[in-house]
């Protein structure tokens, strides 16, 4: 482990989470081939989209990445490794995404919006991602540590409650609670729309997020 941080550090590749054993790996799985990566994460994504996590194989994802099971284990030792590194770079890029473009100098709600379509906007975007780091959570696959770096990734999110409820903005309840609120409002919509082969109109992620808001405001 220490020799692939050594790596790491010489060729200056930079992670914005702590680095353990699986986080280095994803970091230097771009020393290696992109395109293969691509494809073994492209494919995994759309066999647990269409099958879920349960059952599924190293073969499986070889064959479905058009690449040979030998040059699967050249990357990843196993699928556990492989399943964890993918869900490192999911948590990292649903992150990055949820709280790009807030800005201090815009009011709290107009912050608490902007998080809320981009969350919208991503789930949409990235369907196959985000029904992966779902199921992820709900797997054998997971564990504490993983729920401690998901509220860590969060973090924008519940520093943001947290200002809503010392401005007494939005009500004054755990803060657990109105994060789960939130995805889970937005998860259901989504999926919705993914299964009606439709796309979300502005008019509606406004409407959303109004009946959103009213739910979590502090009432006058």
């Amino acid at each position: 482990m220490n020799a692939l941080k050594e790596r790491v550090r010489n060729n200056e590749v930079q992670s914005n989470v702590k680095l353990n054993k699986y986080s280095v790996i994803f970091v230097l799985m771009r020393l290696k081939d992109e395109s293969k990566i691509h494809a073994i994460f492209k494919a995994t994504l759309a066999i647990v989209k269409e099958r879920g996590l349960v059952g599924i194989t190293m073969n499986d994802i070889s064959k479905a990445a058009s690449i040979g099971t030998g040059t699967l284990y050249i990357y990843f030792q196993n699928k556990d490794e492989l399943i964890k590194t993918l869900f490192v770079a999911c948590r990292q890029h649903s992150a990055n995404h949820y709280f790009e473009g807030l800005q201090q100098t815009v009011s709290f709600e107009e912050r608490m919006q902007r998080v809320f379509t981009n969350i919208i906007g991503y789930k949409m975007q990235y369907f196959d991602k985000s029904i992966f780091l779902e199921q992820f959570y709900h797997s054998p696959f997971v564990c504490t540590a993983d729920f401690k770096k998901k509220e860590k990734a969060l973090a924008p999110l519940y520093d943001l409650i947290e200002e809503g409820i010392c401005n007494k903005s939005i009500k004054d309840v755990n803060m657990d609670l109105i994060v789960s609120y939130t995805f889970g409002i937005i998860n259901e919509i989504v999926k919705k729309a993914h299964v009606n082969k439709k796309k979300l109109p502005p008019e509606t992620i406004e409407q959303l997020y109004a009946m959103y808001w009213d739910g979590i405001k502090r009432q006058a």
